[in-house]
């Protein structure tokens, strides 16, 4: 059964338009390159401030959320987006080259999902064919958003090189920070916790 992956920005009719619209562009494009080969319909922007495709399996469809909420952070207009990233049955033929013409009830169901979602707090809704995976994915979920919204506007910008560099010394030294004062905020931020529940949400999808 498909992968579908769908997602819209929070509260973007706030926001300058074009450059949020080309921040989020950005965002698509590079990620649809980084992961190409475990994409089957690339992410492909159906309205201007969303976008749907079709990806092999759910680890690499966590990835790909893992990632742009990286870029999100740091791009030069920063957003959000909320998510659905559900198994579901497409009828027409998958188109491989943009993610528009196709019909079925796992897109219907994602589409409905994620405008319900615009009249909640949550911006993450998984939905697979194991129940139990389900659940333990949207529970951490919750997790990971409560961690996300402890953050600042202005630490979201050091985060992704936090989670880029095990090591808080690197850090300090991209950032031109006191080696004290980056691993202090690399505690505070709870980089430690944010990455162990990322491999945690992996191995629950299906990654040893």
């Amino acid at each position: 059964m498909p992968i579908i992956l769908m997602a819209d920005i929070v509260k973007s009719s706030r926001r300058n338009a074009k450059a949020l619209m080309k921040s989020f562009a950005d965002a698509v494009g590079r990620v649809n390159r980084q992961h190409h080969r475990q994409i089957i319909s690339p992410l492909t922007i159906t309205l201007g401030d969303e976008f749907q495709g079709i990806i092999r399996n759910v680890p690499t469809a966590l990835q790909l959320i893992f990632d742009l909420e990286e870029l999100g952070m740091t791009a030069n207009t920063p957003f959000q987006l909320r998510y659905v990233l559900l198994e579901g049955e497409i009828e027409t033929k998958i188109n491989t080259v943009k993610a528009h013409a196709m019909l079925g009830p796992g897109l219907t169901e994602a589409r409905e999902r994620l405008l319900a979602m615009k009249t909640s707090r949550s911006r993450f809704h998984v939905k697979i064919k194991d129940e139990s995976r389900t659940e333990d994915l949207n529970l951490m979920f919750i997790i990971l958003q409560g961690i996300e919204d402890q953050w600042t506007d202005a630490q979201k910008k050091i985060v992704p090189a936090f989670l880029k560099f095990d090591d808080y010394r690197k850090v300090a030294a991209q950032l031109k920070k006191d080696p004290s004062a980056a691993w202090k905020r690399r505690k505070s931020l709870m980089i430690t916790e944010y990455n162990a529940l990322q491999r945690l949400m992996m191995k629950t999808a299906g990654v040893s």
